[in-house]
């Protein structure tokens, strides 16, 4: 038996020390090609020290092998020397039949240091040497996705899969193509792709996309599903409680979505959205204590986020604290562009207050942005008929109908006015 066959024996059963006697021995007595398997061996098994030794005794015998400088290249990124990885792969005769592994290599070496326009080049420069080799465009592949070049990486992708080509280096090419058309905004031609995939067989990250593709989608129900497996399998992915949350809200499964964010916060404290999500519900269920609890925590991770503010201020509506709430909004720093929730709110707490003057500014300058949504058109109807605003009312009344034509009381007030006339 070697003394490279008899160090790996010696590894496996886990003895080091004997490993390490072997190894000189290994260095004296074992030829050239046993050298030359144990590294590969060792390298793999993680002992690149070893394995980098060896190779280093091969490069001085052979320096025109390429696949030992390859290797040597790969070792040096692993110990942090990117420099020393270059200088090496840069040694290979472009005549080499070693030479488009070792572009292949300069490219990830270029990649990992964010060059990715010389990595891109290397690649290309490997694709017309040997075309039809899947492991060049499956490197294209992710280079361009690791780029944002989302278009240029799902065609390569999509060319690894007309080849029949379905995993390469342990990645899935399929959840990688979906990846990609979800990103060029694709939804329904994403999750299609998705789908081709077995649910069992996603990993977690294609599962979490899948499922917020689901919400996007407005398909509650699959959202759930998806996203519900995925913490099953694994209840610390904290990102996939916020869209679970949201998917159960748009199901109308509130208490479920309410339970979703307790459970998240388990797991994540520090997430302002998924404490807003929660308070949002806490508020559509009356439950004001657990708003303001929520409120609270998602201010002092984000006291800057006006979406949170606002959020402050529907709570203090909601209380009834119609002078704290104006209080609020009013110190709300107006040289930024502010949501127009904002002005709607004002013009709540205003109207409450029966300071019609205020009310009415903020409703106008809330009107620009809420004229067609009603709920917002039905306040201002009673706002201008609780304070006589007749000309205001009746064109509330007719831009409110013209969103909302069967709203037969609605057209009695606009009738009503129109017999004053």
């Amino acid at each position: 038996m070697t003394y490279s066959q008899q160090m790996l024996d010696a590894l496996e059963a886990g003895d080091i020390a004997k490993s390490r006697e072997l190894f000189q021995q290994v260095l004296k007595h074992d030829d050239d090609e046993q050298k030359y398997n144990l590294a590969g061996e060792l390298y793999a098994l993680g002992f690149t020290g070893q394995a980098q030794r060896l190779y280093e005794e091969l490069m001085g015998k052979y320096p025109d092998l390429g696949d030992v400088k390859t290797a040597l290249a790969d070792i040096a990124v692993a110990n942090g020397e990117p420099d020393r990885a270059i200088s090496l792969l840069s040694q290979i005769d472009p005549a080499s039949d070693d030479y488009p592994q070792a572009l292949l290599a300069l490219a990830d070496v270029y990649q990992t240091q964010g060059l990715y326009e010389v990595s891109e080049q290397k690649l290309l420069a490997a694709a017309r040497l040997v075309p039809d080799e899947p492991v060049v465009t499956f490197a294209l592949g992710e280079l361009y996705f690791a780029w944002g070049k989302d278009a240029l990486a799902s065609a390569a992708y999509a060319q690894l899969l007309s080849q029949g080509v379905d995993e390469l280096a342990g990645v899935s090419i399929q959840t990688r193509y979906a990846a990609t058309l979800a990103n060029l905004g694709q939804y329904e031609e994403a999750v299609a792709a998705f789908e081709e995939v077995e649910a069992s067989a996603l990993d977690p990250n294609s599962a979490f996309q899948l499922g917020t593709l689901y919400l996007e989608l407005k398909a509650p129900q699959r959202a759930i599903d998806t996203l519900s497996r995925l913490i099953d399998a694994d209840a610390s992915f904290a990102n996939a409680y916020l869209p679970l949350a949201q998917a159960q809200t748009q199901a109308n499964q509130l208490d479920a979505a309410l339970d979703t964010v307790q459970r998240g916060l388990l797991v994540d404290d520090t997430n302002p959205d998924l404490y807003l999500t929660g308070a949002r519900l806490a508020l559509r269920e009356s439950a004001l204590a657990l708003a303001e609890q929520y409120l609270t925590r998602a201010r002092a991770l984000d006291p800057e986020n006006q979406t949170v503010m606002l959020e402050w201020s529907n709570l203090l509506l909601a209380k009834g604290d119609d002078q704290a709430n104006i209080d609020f909004l009013e110190a709300i720093d107006a040289t930024d562009e502010v949501d127009p929730q904002i002005y709607w709110n004002l013009a709540k707490s205003y109207d409450r207050l029966d300071n019609v003057a205020k009310a009415r500014e903020n409703f106008l300058l809330a009107f620009r942005n809420f004229q067609d949504s009603p709920d917002f058109l039905r306040e201002l109807i009673d706002f201008f008929q609780s304070t006589g605003a007749l000309p205001e009312l009746k064109a509330a009344l007719t831009r409110y109908l013209a969103l909302v034509p069967d709203d037969d009381a609605m057209q009695a007030r606009l009738d009503e006015l129109a017999d004053r006339d």
